[in-house]
């Protein structure tokens, strides 16, 4: 057992608060994904006018599926390795996991969100973003 290498194949991000800043072309700027505060004390992605209010529901690891929900419903409240690269290899050695398979949370699976958008050369620059 001791040759055995654990990789996770179904993993999910969530992305960080600040994942878009300074990876957009200027002309671009005023476009970008952000995260901002509501009145009610959550904080939300906001892009293209829309609201994506789940930032925390991919950050329940080994909570029961019963506890599931919509929070933590603020980066602060979620554990450092659903969203900081380092936290998460961090989290990831103390497992054993060696490699994972990350998806998208925000943006949805392989980025629809920002595809959908109809305009080709915003899709082409969001999506080129997210994975800078």
């Amino acid at each position: 057992m001791d040759d055995l290498v654990l990789i996770s194949v179904d993993d999910h991000v969530v992305e960080p608060p600040d994942m878009f800043e300074g990876r957009m072309p200027a002309r671009f700027a005023d476009l970008a994904p952000r995260v901002e505060n509501r009145d009610d004390g959550t904080e939300v992605w906001r892009f293209d006018g829309k609201e994506a209010t789940n930032i925390g529901l991919n950050a329940v690891a080994g909570r029961p599926n019963d506890e599931w929900g919509f929070e933590p419903s603020r980066f602060s409240d979620m554990r450092a390795g659903c969203y900081d690269v380092d936290a998460r290899v961090n989290d990831m050695n103390a497992s054993g996991v060696l490699a994972s398979l990350c998806f998208p949370s925000f943006p949805t699976i392989s980025g629809a969100l920002f595809t959908y958008r109809g305009d080709r050369a915003v899709s082409e620059v969001m999506v080129r973003a997210y994975n800078d």
